[in-house]
C-alpha cells in the first residue's frame, strides 16, 4: 500500500482597523530565510497530521471487494446490459509493470461471458484512514483497520477486524461465530446494525436486466407466477428440478401477469381480490459460459430454440440450484475459460422491490419470504393497518404450516401508493425497510438456530425467495436479490515456517455438480466439511476480507515470527480506522466512454538483435529491457466517480 498525503499550507488574513491616519511605513520584503522557514513550518504541520490524525492509502488488491476496490476494469455486459466490476490485481506486479492481459469475465447477474481485454482498467479506490480513534476507545468489531502485515511488519494491510481479545471466532458454514472468553455458549456474530450488513451484501441477480438472447432461445424466466404442484406431501418432497416444476410450484398462467417491458410483474382483477394467496417466486437458473456460447453462435443452424427437445449437450433442460458464493469481482480469466470457484451454498438472502399499490379490497395481505434450509423466513404487510409481522416457519414435514410469529411494528405501508421494500435474513436476524428507512422490531427480530434445525439445504432453497399478495391490486418492480458475505473455513496449520492451506477434502469442486440436488449437496458438503477455529489473547485482533475467496487474511498467514496465535493482530500494530473513499477512480468519457490513452503500460522483455536473437550478458542470462505495450493505463478526460465517493461502513 502507498500512503501519499502531502496537505498544503493554509493562509490566513486578518484586518485591523488603524487607530489614527499614519504615514504607511516601507514595504518590508520577507526574507529568503523566512520563507524558508514558512515552508519548513507548512511541512511539519502536514507530517504531525498524517502522523496523528488522517493519512491517505491506495487500496492495491481487491481482498476487501465489494466494500473496497483493488485495480480494477468496469465494463457493461454485452448480453443485460448489467454493469461488471472485475479484479485486475493480478495484471501487474507490485511496481506496477505488466505480466499479463486478462481477456474474459462473467457477468455477475446473467453469467454470460465478455471480452475484457480492452475495457478500461482503473487504480484501486483512495481512502481516508483515521488514526486518532483507537487512542480514545477500543476498536469495534466489524470496523475496516489498516494495520501492519505481522509477517512483514513494514507493510500495510486493510481488513475487517471481526475478533476482539480473548475470544474463540469459529467459521461455520459461511457465518462467523463467538465464544464468550473462559468459555460458554457459541453465537453467531451479527454484522453490528443491519445497514452495514446491507452495505456488504453481494448481488444474485437485477431482474431490470434479463438474460434476453437466452430468453428468446427458451430458456426460463427466473421469476414466474407459480401456484402448488400437488397436494400430498409425498409428492411435495420429491420436488422436480424441471423448468415448469420445482419444489413443489408449478408455473401458471392466472395470477401474476408478467409485464415484460417495464420488467415487472402485476397482480389484477379477480385474482387481486380472491382470498387466496397468490405466489410469485423466484428460482435460481443460472446459465452456463457453454450455454451462452451455444446459444450465440452465429450459425442459426446450430442454436437451439427450447433449452433441450433437441438434445444438444451443452444446452440441457435447465435446472435450478442452490445459490452458491459465487462473486463476480473474482470471475475473470486470462484465458477463454474461468474457472467457477463458486460451489458453496448460501442461504442469508435479501430481496428488495418496488410495490405499487393501487386498490385494497377485503383482507388485504403482501407477503415476501424467504427460505433457508427448513425454515421459511416471512414478513407479513396489512396495508390497511400498516402493521408488518415477522414470522418463522419450521418446515420439517412438509405437511403443515406452523407459523410463529416473533416481532410485530408499524410501518408507512398505509392504503394505496409506491414503496420501495427490502427484507433480509442475514446472520439469524430479519430486517425490513421501507423506503430506506430501518423498522425497528428490537430484538425479537433476531433468532437462533438448534442443531436439529440447522440441517442445510433443502429442495425449497431451489426457489429461495417468494412474494405473495391478496385482497389488492398491486404492482412490483426493480426486484434484486443479494446474499451475504460468505466467509469460507480454509486456514493454515499452525506448525512451522511452511504453511499450507488446509481442508479435510482434497478439492470442494464435486459438490458443483450436486447444486441442483440440496439433499445430496448437503450430505457431500458434511461428509468433507469443516469448520475453523481461532482463539484470540490479550490485545489480539482477528482480521477478514470481505472479499473471502481472494484474501489473505488471519486465516491464511504464515508464521515465520513464531507466535503463539498466528493468526492475531496485537494492538501493537494497530494503524487507523479507514473511514472514507475520497477518490474511486476518474470515469472516462467522449471516444464511445473510453477516452483516450495518455500512455501506456510498460513491462519487461527480454531485449533481442535485429535478427530476432536474444541478447544475452556475458554469463549467458538474456538482457532484460522496459518497453512500452499498446494497452493504455492512463485515459483522458475523465470525471470524478461521485457515486462511489462516500463512507466505508
Amino acid at each position: 500500500m502507498t500512503a501519499p498525503s502531502n496537505i498544503p499550507p493554509t493562509n490566513t488574513k486578518s484586518d485591523v482597523p488603524a487607530a489614527a491616519p499614519k504615514a504607511a511605513p516601507p514595504a518590508r520584503q520577507e526574507s529568503a530565510r523566512e520563507t524558508i522557514e514558512s515552508i519548513a513550518v507548512a511541512f511539519l504541520l502536514a507530517f504531525l497530521f498524517r502522523a496523528f490524525e488522517a493519512e491517505a492509502f491506495v487500496i492495491p488488491t481487491g481482498s476487501m471487494a465489494p466494500t473496497l476496490y483493488g485495480r480494477h476494469k468496469e465494463t457493461n455486459c454485452n448480453q443485460c446490459g448489467h454493469l461488471i466490476t472485475i479484479g485486475a490485481s493480478e495484471e501487474v506486479d507490485d511496481n506496477g509493470y505488466l505480466k499479463g492481459r486478462l481477456e474474459s469475465s462473467l457477468c455477475p447477474n446473467c453469467r454470460a461471458p465478455n471480452s475484457i481485454r480492452n475495457a478500461p482498467v482503473f487504480r484501486g479506490d483512495r481512502i481516508l484512514v483515521n488514526k486518532f480513534p483507537f487512542e480514545l476507545k477500543e476498536p469495534r468489531r466489524w470496523d475496516v483497520v489498516v494495520f501492519k502485515y505481522p509477517e512483514e511488519p513494514k507493510t500495510n494491510y486493510i481488513k475487517r477486524l471481526v475478533g476482539l481479545p480473548n475470544e474463540t471466532l469459529i467459521i461455520r458454514q459461511g457465518d462467523l461465530y463467538r465464544t464468550e472468553p473462559g468459555g460458554g455458549e457459541t453465537r453467531v456474530v451479527r454484522k453490528a446494525d443491519p445497514y452495514k450488513q446491507r452495505d456488504v451484501q453481494i448481488l444474485v441477480h437485477d431482474n431490470d436486466f434479463p438474460e434476453t438472447p437466452l430468453i428468446k432461445n427458451g430458456w426460463p424466466h427466473r421469476w414466474a407466477a407459480v401456484e402448488p404442484a400437488a397436494t400430498d406431501s409425498e409428492a411435495i418432497a420429491t420436488g422436480s428440478t424441471s423448468t415448469t416444476e420445482i419444489a413443489g410450484w408449478k408455473e401458471t398462467n392466472d395470477g401474476w401477469q408478467s409485464l415484460e417491458k417495464k420488467h415487472a410483474f402485476a397482480l389484477q382483477g379477480d385474482a387481486a381480490n380472491g382470498p387466496r394467496l397468490q405466489w410469485l417466486r423466484y428460482r435460481h437458473f443460472v446459465p452456463t459460459p457453454e450455454v451462452w456460447r451455444a446459444a450465440l453462435k452465429s450459425d442459426d443452424g446450430d442454436r437451439l430454440s427450447d433449452f433441450g427437445t433437441n438434445g444438444a449437450a451443452a444446452l440441457k433442460r435447465p435446472k435450478a440450484q442452490l445459490v452458491t458464493d459465487f462473486c463476480g469481482y473474482n470471475a475473470f480469466s486470462a484465458a477463454q475459460d474461468i474457472d467457477l470457484d463458486s460451489y458453496f451454498w448460501v442461504g442469508d438472502l435479501s430481496i428488495s422491490c418496488d410495490v405499487q399499490i393501487d386498490k385494497l379490497s377485503e383482507n388485504p395481505e403482501l407477503l415476501l419470504e424467504l427460505n433457508e434450509g427448513v425454515h421459511r423466513f416471512r414478513c407479513r404487510i396489512d396495508p390497511k393497518t400498516g402493521e408488518a409481522q415477522l414470522q418463522r416457519i419450521v418446515w420439517l414435514n412438509q405437511s403443515a404450516e406452523d407459523v410463529e410469529v416473533l416481532a410485530k411494528a408499524t410501518t408507512s405501508v398505509v392504503g394505496t401508493g409506491q414503496h420501495r421494500i427490502e427484507f433480509a435474513n442475514v446472520d439469524q436476524r430479519l430486517s425490513l425497510w421501507i423506503d430506506g428507512s430501518l423498522i425497528d422490531f428490537g430484538p425479537k427480530a433476531e433468532y437462533t438456530l438448534s442443531e436439529i434445525e440447522n440441517l442445510g439445504p433443502q429442495e425449497e432453497d431451489l426457489t429461495p425467495v417468494g412474494i405473495a399478495a391478496r385482497g389488492m391490486n398491486v404492482e412490483v418492480a426493480h426486484l434484486q436479490i443479494h446474499r451475504d458475505i460468505y466467509y469460507r473455513s480454509s486456514h493454515a496449520l499452525d506448525w512451522g515456517a511452511d504453511q499450507e492451506e488446509w481442508t479435510p477434502c482434497s478439492s470442494h469442486q464435486h459438490l458443483r455438480s450436486l447444486l441442483t440436488d440440496p439433499i445430496a449437496w448437503g450430505e457431500s458438503y458434511k461428509a468433507c466439511s469443516h469448520e475453523a477455529r481461532f482463539d484470540l489473547g490479550p490485545d489480539e485482533f482477528m482480521m477478514l476480507g470481505d472479499n473471502s475467496p481472494r484474501s489473505k487474511d488471519s486465516r491464511l498467514w504464515g508464521n515465520d515470527r513464531r507466535a503463539e496465535h498466528r493468526h492475531a493482530v496485537p494492538r501493537s500494530a494497530l494503524v487507523g480506522k479507514a473511514f472514507y473513499i475520497y477518490w474511486p477512480h476518474g470515469q472516462p468519457f467522449l471516444n464511445g466512454g473510453e477516452g483516450y490513452a495518455v500512455w501506456n503500460h510498460k513491462q519487461f522483455e527480454t531485449k533481442r538483435r535485429p535478427n530476432g536473437r536474444a541478447e544475452q550478458h556475458a554469463d549467458g542470462s538474456p538482457v532484460i529491457e522496459k518497453v512500452s505495450t499498446d494497452y493504455p493505463d492512463v485515459r483522458l478526460p475523465f470525471y470524478p466517480n461521485v457515486g462511489r465517493m462516500q463512507r466505508i461502513r
